[in-house]
């Protein structure tokens, strides 16, 4: 008996079967539907329009930890801006009332101000997170990101706080929308 010479190379091709019927019109609709069942992620302008409340801890360089917490209600202004109340509850100092207001300054792209800044608040959304920037009154440089998570009623925060370039403090907390 003989055996069968090896190929080498790749295997034949497989014909495709023409013959299967195509995917039922029912089953493609329900999948379209499915797809927009999925919750969408709000624009921060929805995310904090009424009441938000936040929490977390921020962490010093040379001083350590200590707990923060604020108290938001927003709305939009007649020109379509964001403008958000805050109380701000810091361990260790009295509280401190903020006002933000941040307008879209094209796709993607916000401007603004808050009541303790020095000079403008920028930032940019990509995909579920805002990237604000600014600079305090006290001085140091802020970077923010607001990640907003499934389900349209929590964001992690984070910030980092500079000097010089170099970072003095972040803080890790959640805001939660209460409405």
């Amino acid at each position: 008996m003989s055996a069968k010479p090896r190929q080498s190379g790749p295997p034949p091709r497989r014909r495709r079967d023409r013959s299967a019927p195509p995917l039922p019109l029912s089953h493609i609709l329900g999948f379209l539907l499915l797809l927009q069942a999925q919750p969408a992620l709000p624009a921060p302008e929805h995310f904090f329009t009424g009441r938000s409340e936040g929490q977390g801890s921020v962490h010093i360089l040379l001083t350590g930890s200590h707990a923060v917490r604020d108290h938001g209600r927003g709305h939009l202004g007649r020109d379509g801006a964001l403008v958000l109340d805050q109380l701000v509850e810091e361990e260790g100092k009295p509280p401190r009332r903020r006002v933000w207001r941040l307008v879209r300054a094209g796709p993607g792209r916000f401007s603004g101000t808050i009541s303790d800044a020095n000079g403008p608040v920028t930032g940019e959304v990509a995909g579920n997170v805002l990237h604000l920037r600014y600079r305090l009154a006290e001085g140091p440089s802020v970077e923010q990101w607001i990640t907003f998570l499934p389900g349209g009623r929590t964001a992690h925060n984070r910030m980092t706080f500079r000097r010089f370039g170099f970072t003095v403090a972040t803080l890790e907390g959640t805001i939660r929308r209460m409405e």
